[in-house]
């Protein structure tokens, strides 16, 4: 009923406005008409007795200028006397048509209005809950804080990040954060950046090439495909890079190279993975789009391939899955699974990665003295593998934690990262912090002078590194 009546006003308010004009015009009289033509013929006549005085006309065309308008001041006199005896039918004929307009306009309007939205609206529908208006409101205002939340973030990362560019997983959150914001462009950026911090870390080339690819509106572009195949050789079987590398090969229109890639992915892919269903989706519309039959594919594919082994300890597709779980739910999991390959490595201590795996995964639930004892492990075996050493660097010594802080096993390892790779450009970078914290400034200058010169030119750290080259003073 509210919404009935409320229409009603507006409809005739709109009426109203239309019915002013028409029952305010006015028509003129025959006898206004002719005082107004008389006037006009006055107002010349003494027109012309002004051009007289001032000179303007002669007196020959003075005479014939008012014989004219005396003529024409007869005439309509003559009309006058003619009008006034008229009848007043037009007047009548005019009047009615005025009222014929404001009845149209009274009945037109309202009932017009009304069929039209009968016939286009939904004059039954309940309103919108208030309850429901407010929760949408309150989510639309949780989701722009959100995104205020993280653009401050993003500013905040970069600040630090130009004078802490050595930091991998700084990088690797601004260019994630970035990407959940959109700016798909910077965030590849940052993790080209990430790539250098880290000299090159699987984990790195896998997200800047998937960075790429949202880039790119989805197209896999060489850059891409080249992140992607450093990533494998880092980190091989690593199921991201095998996907992209399948659909690039698609995208080239070499369906069935992409077949056997995505089917050898999907052997070794475990069905509670999240990307299992989107995978065979994938598989089976290539397949019938290249007219080959995916089943004889399987089979074929099958009969040689031998699925790897699942490493001891979280996989990526582990940790994949653990993304739909509750914070206390994924260190759970991930707990259960560290202390399984602790176990295992009890059992085979010479596995050098599962120290490794083991120590990332410390690190993961925020155990660093365990990590690190699982990293000494892995420098028994292999005291001279300069990632692994590197590794334990990183976790001795943080980025962006106080050099005063320093220890001393973080500038031992340093020292056996040059002694083994003197221009390794992550060696020559912790070799400055040190050189630095010793108060050695020339050293720590030559050395992190040496690594821009490493670099390439458009690499986004050499700013970060120039900061502190200047912050050093002196020549």
């Amino acid at each position: 009923m509210i919404f009935w009546g409320v229409a009603s006003v507006l409809v005739l308010a709109v009426a109203l406005v239309l019915l002013i004009p028409v029952l305010r015009r006015r028509v003129a009289t025959p006898a206004s008409r002719s005082a107004h033509g008389l006037a006009v013929l006055k107002d010349q006549l003494a027109e012309i007795e002004r051009d007289k005085a001032a000179g303007r006309l002669a007196e020959s065309e003075v005479a014939a200028a008012r014989i004219e308008i005396e003529r024409r001041l007869l005439a309509e006199a003559s009309q006058s006397d003619q009008r006034v005896d008229e009848p007043t039918s037009d007047i009548g004929k005019t009047r009615r048509r005025r009222l014929a307009a404001a009845a149209l306009i009274l009945f037109a309007v309202p009932a017009g209005t009304a069929g039209l939205y009968l016939a286009r609206g939904n004059p039954g529908a309940p309103d919108f809950p208030l309850a429901s208006r407010s929760a949408e409101r309150t989510a639309m205002a949780q989701e722009a804080e959100r995104r205020r939340g993280l653009v401050e973030m993003t500013r905040r990362l970069e600040v630090r990040l130009a004078t802490e560019s050595d930091d991998v997983e700084g990088w690797m959150l601004l260019g994630r954060t970035l990407l959940t914001l959109g700016d798909t462009e910077r965030s590849a950026n940052a993790f080209r950046s990430a790539v250098v911090a880290s000299n090159g870390d699987g984990r790195t080339y896998a997200e800047l090439g998937e960075a790429l690819v949202r880039s790119n509106q989805g197209v896999v572009v060489p850059e891409a495909i080249d992140a992607f195949e450093r990533a494998l050789a880092a980190m091989p079987g690593e199921p991201r890079s095998r996907y992209y590398l399948g659909l690039a090969a698609f995208q080239r229109g070499q369906l069935e190279a992409a077949l056997r890639r995505w089917i050898a992915l999907e052997f070794d892919t475990p069905p509670s993975a999240p990307w299992h269903g989107l995978l065979v989706t994938r598989i089976e519309a290539a397949a019938e789009q290249a007219g080959l039959d995916a089943g004889a594919l399987r089979a074929e594919i099958g009969a040689t391939h031998r699925a790897r082994p699942a490493p001891p300890g979280p996989t990526a597709e582990d940790m994949a899955a653990a993304r739909d779980m509750t914070a206390e739910q994924r260190v759970e999991m991930i707990r259960g699974m560290v202390d399984s390959l602790a176990a295992r490595l009890e059992e085979n201590p010479d596995d050098v990665d599962g120290w490794r795996r083991l120590a990332r995964s410390w690190l993961v639930l925020d155990e660093r003295k365990a990590a690190l004892a699982a990293y000494e492990k892995a420098l028994e075996r292999a005291p001279d593998e300069i990632d692994l050493l590197l590794d334990y660097a990183r976790a001795l010594h943080p980025p962006g934690a106080d050099a005063r802080s320093m220890p001393d096993a973080f500038i031992d390892a340093v020292r056996r990262v040059r002694a083994l790779a003197p221009d390794h450009p992550e060696g020559l970078f912790f070799g400055g912090l040190v050189a630095e914290r010793r108060g050695d400034t020339v050293t720590a200058r030559a050395l992190w002078s040496r690594l821009i010169e490493l670099l390439p030119t458009d690499a986004p750290v050499r700013d970060g590194i120039q900061a502190r080259i200047d912050a050093l003073g002196g020549g």
